[in-house]
């Protein structure tokens, strides 16, 4: 069975800020990082990011590895240009006051695939 988003903000209860019409989207894999540089190593398809890093960054990393949703973690609270962009694209935002530890292992538990990280300096 494949995990969604939704099944994600159930297992959480987390509070949705955007995107509600993409919590049934599949997620591929699941990263989990607060460094930029390690986020944009994920090449996976269906990636969904946990995070504690609620800066415009993120939003910019989400961008570009195609990312499909965001969960940030203890209760951080994204600012107001990622929630005012996600909410103009629909683009599904959650977030949790769980740790980043217990919100990882809630969403293993869900049955959901970890993505791989391959460093820069080990790629093709």
């Amino acid at each position: 069975m494949a995990v969604k988003i939704r099944d994600v903000v159930n297992a959480l209860g987390a509070d949705v800020l955007s995107g509600e019409d993409g919590l049934d989207r599949e997620i591929g894999v699941v990263i989990s990082s607060d460094l930029v540089s390690d986020i944009l190593c994920c090449r996976d398809e269906g990636a969904f990011l946990i995070t504690g890093l609620a800066k415009i960054q993120i939003l910019r990393a989400a961008e570009v590895i195609d990312l499909i949703g965001i969960c940030f973690v203890r209760g951080k609270e994204p600012e107001r240009e990622i929630v005012a962009y996600a909410r103009q694209t629909g683009f599904p935002v959650i977030t949790t006051a769980k740790t980043m530890y217990e919100t990882c292992g809630r969403v293993y538990q869900l049955g959901a695939k970890s993505g791989e990280y391959i460093p820069p300096h080990k790629r093709e």
